[in-house]
């Protein structure tokens, strides 16, 4: 194992590598809070941050000393750090200068801290892009270093998004799909290279075609300006859409860093973090397991597949929180490991392995390092990419609802496997909904339109105040009803009654199909509401002027209250 890393185990398992605080060393296991359930704000306007902004600055200081203190970490943090700031520049200078670093060495920036996001590259909603807009926002507060993850190893959903579509002539909303390219996802957005030129070009007209009745200058044709001339760069949909958004960014004065995950997974540092946890991986089971079971316990889910899978074990092979996959073969497939002596044989266990001598970490670092190709590409799974991000390369971590969620189980992993206390994440969201005009229709009235409908047919004497109906009949239906024979003796009064039932329903022809064409009109603009009242609708199709507005007010009704905002 790596003891650079990894904390020394007796066989009873307990740390005899305790990280010191600037309070002392810690003498009592760490104590770990329930699961929070965190949850998205619901109505326009609405912010989720967690704790308040004006908490970023204590809570990145007490991380930092938090880290600092953390003497397991030290070293591989301070290579870590240094390789990730100088990657940053590297690749974000490739289509978009950082001037507000200019004059300052990697040295210089080495002393900021750093505060780290992360994202898959596809076109997400604004609640998404407004982290990215709280990131570059509490880094010039704080005097940070703001770095973006792109989190290029999440497998690609399609290369469409959906677009709301208004029909004038109908008064009816409903969406479409609009392409920007002809590739079915399925593999990591790092290998998503454009199919169809033609398609990708055309991809702001299209939607700009459709979503102009409904919001007046959309920012896709900003945005694919910059599209276009990433496609020339690396010719990948997750690339191209990046460093798109980026750009953007970069025109509204957002001050970040970015970089792929991918770029990320082939540092030594990277390797060595890995190597921490592969060469104890039974142990490692233990604490994942053990975090998702009692998760799941907690929220009440029966499903094994929620939030995380369970590692499992094999004929003596133990399974990783990995991907590998390749340029020529991009599909993932999990990792696998056997210890044999002192080497580690890491595999798909289909066509590729690899074997790691581990007695001397720091050159088996460097080794799974160099192994590391556009043939052998192994990368993080979920948690250990934020458990990464948040003890090596960054002091404060800015989750979105699902991340946080999720990291909770990272926390348990990382007290109970590393024995350090976890540094803490704020977390935040928001909800910003398209420009339109409510119908007013209440969605209540659906189920009261269907119920009426069936009255016509069943209790048709309730319409007796809005069509002429035999009064003799409602009269008898009364006494029928107020009359009711015993159990087993009721067949010939359910006849009587359904009779009379239809007899007076034939006089509600009318109402029924005036009741039809209302519940047909008031399903029509619940329709139309849902479609046009969603959340999840691209930041592209939003107008930038009214989303940077948003996003300002947002903030700053997030900068002391926390919570909703």
């Amino acid at each position: 194992m790596n003891p650079s890393i990894a904390p020394k185990t007796d066989q009873a398992g307990a740390s005899q590598n305790q990280s010191e605080s600037s309070s002392g060393p810690r003498t009592k296991p760490l104590q770990t809070a329930g699961f929070r359930d965190y949850r998205a704000p619901r109505e326009h306007g609405e912010a989720f941050v967690e704790p308040a902004l004006d908490q970023a600055f204590p809570m990145l200081e007490a991380n930092c000393r938090l880290l600092s203190g953390q003497t397991l970490f030290q070293r591989v943090r301070h290579h870590a750090r240094r390789q990730l700031i100088e990657d940053a520049m590297r690749y974000t200078s490739v289509y978009r200068t950082p001037e507000w670093l200019a004059g300052e060495s990697i040295d210089d920036l080495l002393e900021r801290p750093i505060i780290m996001a992360g994202h898959q590259p596809a076109l997400f909603h604004p609640g998404v892009w407004f982290k990215n807009f709280a990131l570059s926002h509490v880094a010039q507060q704080t005097g940070a270093l703001a770095i973006n993850l792109v989190i290029d190893n999440d497998v690609a959903s399609g290369s469409s998004i959906r677009v709301p579509r208004w029909d004038s002539s109908a008064l009816q909303a409903s969406s479409v799909t609009v392409p920007f390219d002809d590739a079915g996802g399925g593999v990591p957005y790092e290998q998503t290279t454009i199919r169809n030129r033609e398609v990708f070009e055309r991809f702001d007209e299209q939607v700009q075609k459709v979503i102009s009745p409904l919001v007046d200058q959309p920012c896709v044709d900003r945005l694919w300006h910059h599209a276009r001339a990433a496609f020339e760069r690396c010719g990948v949909a997750g690339c191209a859409l990046a460093q798109a958004r980026h750009g953007l960014e970069g025109e509204l004065g957002w001050q970040t860093l970015e970089l792929p995950l991918g770029v990320v997974c082939r540092t030594t540092a990277f390797a060595e973090f890995v190597l921490s946890i592969l060469s104890e991986l039974p142990r490692f089971h233990l604490c994942y397991n053990g975090a998702a079971v009692q998760y799941r316990k907690d929220h009440g889910i029966r499903s094994t597949a929620h939030p995380v899978p369970n590692l499992e074990e094999q004929d003596g092979w133990f399974e990783a929180p990995l991907w590998i996959y390749g340029n020529q073969s991009p599909l993932r497939r999990a990792v696998w490991v056997r210890l044999l002596d002192d080497h580690l044989v890491i595999s798909d266990r289909v066509e590729r392995e690899i074997e790691i001598d581990i007695r001397f970490p720091k050159l088996a670092a460097e080794k799974l390092s160099s192994m590391i190709s556009p043939e052998f590409k192994l990368r993080p799974r979920a948690l250990l990419t934020t458990m990464y991000a948040r003890l090596i390369l960054s002091d404060l971590f800015m989750h979105g609802i699902g991340g946080a969620k999720y990291d909770q189980l990272g926390d348990r992993i990382i007290q109970s496997f590393f024995m350090v206390e976890p540094p803490r994440f704020m977390v935040m969201s928001a909800t910003v909904k398209l420009p339109f005009s409510s119908t007013g229709d209440d969605p209540a009235r659906i189920g009261q339109l269907k119920r009426q409908l069936r009255d016509t047919r069943f209790q048709p004497e309730r319409f007796a105040e809005v069509v002429e109906l035999d009064g003799e009949l409602m009269e008898r239906k009364k006494f029928l009803l107020e009359h009711q024979p015993p159990r087993g003796e009721r067949m010939q009064w359910h006849r009587e009654i359904a009779e009379i039932n239809r007899s007076l329903s034939e006089c509600l022809a009318q109402q029924r199909r005036l009741l039809m064409v209302e519940l047909e009109n008031a399903r029509r603009h619940a329709s139309s509401e849902a479609v046009l009242s969603s959340r999840e609708h691209p930041f592209c199709l939003f107008n930038l002027d009214n989303l940077q507005d948003t996003f300002s007010r947002l903030l700053g009704g997030a900068a002391s209250t926390g919570q909703q905002s």
